[in-house]
């Protein structure tokens, strides 16, 4: 009896943590529509503007970004509806996993080309920023998430500075 218990809330701990994925996904829209997150309006070109960059590679990105638009948009679209297709298929009475480890592989295989993708960006930007402007833009890139994720960055700064005790005996 205790056992079954267990398998019951077990279930609905996993189907309430699916259900709030759709929630967490709404909440996420900003004004950056290309990759789904919240930017303030204008970040982007001061991100870029400390960078000092040519004309021809300010085009350069301009027509990277665009040429990617299009294709994270109907990626993230595909990604929306399989997610929900996923929340209902789990919320059916007597849904088991095997019923939805196929979306569950979409979902991944979508998650994992958006990842691709991305990375791809990252070595297209690459090829058009000089060295020292990769350089810099990696370090506003990770001052940016240090202030995002604010006391997590901090902790890890000053654990990062203070070295630890050694052993006592």
């Amino acid at each position: 009896m205790e056992n079954k218990l267990t398998k019951m809330m077990a279930v609905f701990v996993v189907a309430g943590l699916m259900a709030s994925g759709p929630m967490v996904y709404a909440q996420n829209k900003g004004d950056n529509t290309e990759s789904g997150k919240s930017y303030k309006h204008g970040e982007g070109k001061e991100f870029f503007k400390e960078l000092n960059l040519t004309p021809e590679q300010k085009e350069k990105l301009k027509t990277q970004r665009e040429a990617k638009k299009e294709n994270n948009k109907a990626m993230r679209e595909q990604l929306k509806v399989k997610m929900q297709a996923l929340h209902e298929a789990i919320g059916k009475p007597g849904a088991k996993p095997t019923d939805v480890s196929g979306l569950v592989a979409e979902v991944n295989a979508l998650k994992g080309q958006m990842f691709s993708q991305s990375i791809e960006g990252v070595f297209a930007m690459k090829e058009v920023l000089t060295p020292e402007q990769f350089s810099k833009m990696q370090g506003q890139y990770k001052e940016r998430m240090s202030k995002k994720h604010g006391k997590m960055g901090k902790e890890k700064q000053v654990s990062e500075k203070v070295p630890s005790e050694p052993a006592k005996e």
